[in-house]
């Protein structure tokens, strides 16, 4: 069993540290409630009302992917060199 000294250490850490946001006062409110349900031995009746959630940025979606045809190539004329061994530009 945790001494009740020590569970009204956290109580003060936890009140003390109750400032700022409306949301961060209900996060220590609620651990402080919890405290108290452990040092009492008993289970809340009340339903806990689950904190709210930090806002979540809505996802990003990329835009769809059009498939576009290829471009038609152009008529080449080949040129031929005397010192050329393929039809690749790294044949040489």
């Amino acid at each position: 069993m945790i001494s009740y000294e020590t569970i009204v250490a956290e109580i003060q850490k936890h009140a003390s540290a109750a400032v700022g946001s409306d949301a961060k006062i209900r996060e220590e409110l609620a651990a402080i409630r919890a405290l108290c349900d452990v040092a009492l031995g008993s289970t809340a009746d009340v339903p806990v009302q689950p904190l709210p959630q930090a806002v979540q940025q809505p996802i990003m979606k990329a835009p769809p992917v059009v498939m576009q045809q290829a471009a038609p190539t152009l008529p080449t004329k080949k040129i031929n060199e005397e010192d050329a061994n393929g039809d690749s530009l790294f044949d040489f």
